[in-house]
């Protein structure tokens, strides 16, 4: 393996065993081609004849390309068989120069990807949290023939986790007339997730996974399940690269989207730049070359993201069974009984090919099918799948196209969809058709015959402006045909203002359709303002807005003021409040002669490292803070949270699961006695934990200042350590002969380990002062 040459010393007759290497001296020689140095150090073999071989590896890290299978019987490859290279070696110099022309060199290899992270292993706490929404109406206020309380409604979310998985319940509740009643279970979930393996399983109640051109269902059952979220540093897309030539030495430059995302030194020959960080869509990265005299090579070059392709190597599946899960929201347990199978995977068979693969069935139906992603050069990407079923006797297939294209701020994406013949599916076979009175069919989960979307994102003369055009086309199971055309502009005005105009029209239904425009303006401390107006069958409507948004911390109080002019008006006022405990809202509505009022709280109970708290929503990963000491300021990623209460806690919400998440406090607080041993913790909570951090702040530390000297009373040199007798931390001496040192009794003795491999002792008395910096100077070291 070539190591940099300033890492290694030049070696010549190093011992390798027989089996390893052939007869020969074996030589590490700082490798130049073409006359400049690689910095590389590369380990060759000196032949019996005078030639020189390394292994094609070896040959490939120090800049040079070894042809294909013509490694010797010890895997060795000599360089006077490389084309178009020579060599001499330089042995009192330990230097090997070789001439080469550009196609027989290796290319410099310029990884600009994202290198996964050196991470803590995900923490799983044990607990539980109860999330609650609470919302309660009136009815209306001026009819004395209707009671005034209408009741309260709540949606419920529980969970317990563990380093086992975390167990969640859903459901909805309601009390009204005097009485509990409504009960609507929603989930029943475990889950557990193998951030190693990127797994997640599940128990209970889920969504099937599917892919682009199949329909998931709601299931009751078991699932097995590709999760690359649980590595937020891995990137699925194939990534552009491209490759180029330096004459000279230069310095390279990269640019995507007018961003600098990468400047290095390059050394003369080719060199590839891979793993370009882009987002999806169509985009244009610029490389400067430029040398030592200022000169510059600039090339652009366009390229083409897309979520339809997986990276080489990467393979993406989902796998489950159950039952299928009907009338969801409604019903706590309508299952539709029959067992039923799900398999979808999606394999990048190269950066340029991803395939795809379907499967389902149970209960009388199979249905399967196979597609494929690939580019469309540096403009975009393209997928296409077939899949067919048989169910009942009937058989029938389906085809999927997408497509996605973007060129010079051009931006189209069309999709089409055909059903043939009997062609069923779970959803279509399990689900229960909606009837109306006259046993119509209003809703139905048959596979549409027929789906056609393009939308059109169209390049606009004035700066900060977008167009954009839409069409869709549906025709149902049953035959119904659906045809809605849409379009949109935006325009940028006064610094941040938006101006803002959309409409749409069912072609199939001359009473379906609707116009609006209007324009946006914000203003400081989060208050922005809205007008419209809007055409549409119920006639003409103007609309005025005014709203504060409500932040993220505790404190924090938001207002809305919204009214709706036309035929029926539709007036509202709303204000909201968030304590630290929960979070409040109040509103107001007008709708024609209706008038009402509403109440809304939302919050969380949370059961974690010992204590019990209130607090707002936690959708996500959380964290109990012991700071150890009250009053404490606490920051999650730099944003203050809250203090710690009397005992030193604080909970902080917010915190994202398998994420890198800092928490850090704030000491300015804190006495100058208090022993900190850390103000900031990075975690990476596992799926919706608790996690505890422990900062261990104490302020009644046991330490001290201490200025050390030896005999003559000169301070130590810093650099040095020691150690109190019988304490387990060592301290270290800084400038002027001044430790910190924790730990320390009324008489302390203490050794410190001398550069010239001595040691000496010291002995100090210590005495605690509340409030202030124990100092105790020119302690004799000897």
């Amino acid at each position: 393996m070539a190591v940099r040459s300033q890492e290694f010393p030049a070696v010549t007759n190093l011992e390798q065993p027989a089996s390893v290497l052939p007869a020969g001296r074996s030589l590490y020689l700082e490798v130049f081609i073409n006359d400049v140095s690689t910095k590389l150090v590369g380990n060759f073999i000196e032949m019996p004849d005078g030639g020189l071989a390394a292994a094609p590896q070896e040959l490939k890290e120090v800049g040079l390309k070894p042809p294909e299978d013509i490694a010797d019987a010890g895997g060795l490859v000599r360089l006077d068989q490389l084309a178009d290279v020579s060599f001499r070696i330089d042995e009192v110099a330990q230097r090997l120069y070789v001439t080469a022309a550009n196609d027989s060199r290796e290319a410099r290899m310029v990884d600009l990807g994202l290198r996964l992270q050196d991470r803590p292993a995900p923490q799983s706490g044990l607990g539980a949290v109860l999330n609650y929404s609470l919302f309660a109406s009136s009815n209306t206020l001026f009819d004395k023939d209707v009671e005034l309380f209408q009741g309260v409604s709540g949606g419920f979310d529980a969970r317990v986790f563990s380093p086992y998985g975390t167990l969640s319940q859903s459901f909805i509740a309601g009390y009204s007339d005097g009485r509990l009643g409504g009960f609507t279970r929603l989930n029943t979930t475990w889950s557990y997730s193998d951030p190693d393996r990127l797994m997640t399983y599940r128990a209970g109640d889920f969504i099937s996974g599917g892919l682009s051109w199949t329909r998931p269902v709601y299931l009751g059952g078991i699932q097995a399940q590709r999760n690359f979220h649980l590595r937020s540093d891995l990137v699925t897309l194939p990534l552009p690269s491209f490759g180029g030539t330096a004459a000279v030495p230069s310095t390279l430059e990269v640019y995507t989207q007018n961003v600098r995302t990468y400047s290095g030194d390059i050394q003369p020959g080719p060199f590839q730049v891979t793993n370009l960080p882009v987002f999806t869509g169509a985009g244009q990265a610029q490389v400067v070359l430029r040398d030592s005299l200022g000169r510059e090579t600039t090339a652009t070059l366009p390229f083409y993201a897309s979520s339809m392709l997986l990276r080489q190597g990467l393979l993406d599946f989902s796998v489950e069974a159950g039952m299928a899960r009907r009338n969801f929201g409604i019903s706590s347990d309508d299952y539709d009984g029959r067992v039923i199978g799900v398999a979808s995977a999606r394999y990048g068979v190269t950066d340029r090919l991803t395939l795809e693969a379907h499967a389902e069935g149970g209960a009388d139906l199979i249905n399967g099918g196979i597609g494929a992603a690939f580019p469309l050069g540096a403009y975009g990407a393209a997928s296409l799948a077939v899949a067919g079923s048989h169910h009942d006797r009937r058989t029938g297939s389906l085809v999927d196209a997408s497509v996605e294209f973007g060129y010079d701020g051009w931006a189209i994406n069309a999709h089409m969809q055909r059903a043939f013949g009997g062609y069923e599916d779970i959803a279509s076979m399990t689900a229960e058709p909606v009837l109306d009175p006259d046993d119509f069919t209003r809703f139905s989960a048959g596979v549409p015959r027929a789906v056609d979307q393009v939308t059109l994102s169209v390049p606009m003369p004035i700066d900060f402006s977008s167009f954009n055009l839409s069409y869709t086309h549906l025709k149902s199971a049953e035959g119904e045909n659906s045809q809605i055309v849409g379009l949109s502009y935006s325009q940028a005005i006064f610094k941040r203002s938006t101006l803002y105009a959309t409409a749409f029209a069912d072609l199939d239904d001359d009473s379906s359709y609707g116009v609006f425009a209007g324009i946006s303006i914000p203003f400081n401390d989060d208050i922005s303002a809205s007008t419209g107006v809007e055409q549409g069958p119920d006639g003409l409507n103007v609309t005025a807005d005014l709203a504060k948004s409500e932040r993220a911390e505790d404190g924090s109080i938001g207002w809305r003021l919204r009214t709706s002019e036309g035929e029926v008006p539709n007036r509202s006022a709303a204000v909201s409040y968030r304590a630290p405990f929960a979070r409040f809202e109040a509103g107001a509505q007008q709708f024609d002669k209706d008038f009402r009022v509403t109440g809304q709280m939302d919050g969380a109970i949370a059961v974690a490292g010992g204590g019990v708290f209130a607090t707002n929503r936690i959708d996500d990963a959380f964290a109990v803070v012991d700071v150890g000491t009250p009053d404490v300021e606490v920051l999650h990623q730099n944003r203050p949270v809250g203090r710690t209460d009397s005992k030193g806690r604080i909970l902080v919400t917010g915190l994202n699961s398998y994420e890198l998440n800092t928490v850090s406090i704030d000491p300015k607080n804190l006495p100058v006695d208090a022993d900190v041993p850390a103000t900031k913790e990075t975690v990476v909570p596992a799926d919706r934990n608790g996690v505890v951090l422990k900062f261990g702040v104490s302020e009644a530390a046991q330490a001290a200042l201490v200025t050390l000297v030896d005999s003559s009373g000169t301070p130590l040199e810093a650099g040095l350590s020691g150690r109190v007798d019988g304490g387990t931390e060592d301290f270290v001496v800084g400038y002027d002969g001044q430790a910190y040192i924790k730990g320390l009794g009324k008489q302390n003795s203490v050794q410190v380990e001398r550069a010239d491999g001595g040691s000496c002792r010291a002995e100090f008395p210590f005495e605690a002062a509340r409030g202030r910096q124990v100092v105790i100077g020119n302690v004799v070291c000897q």
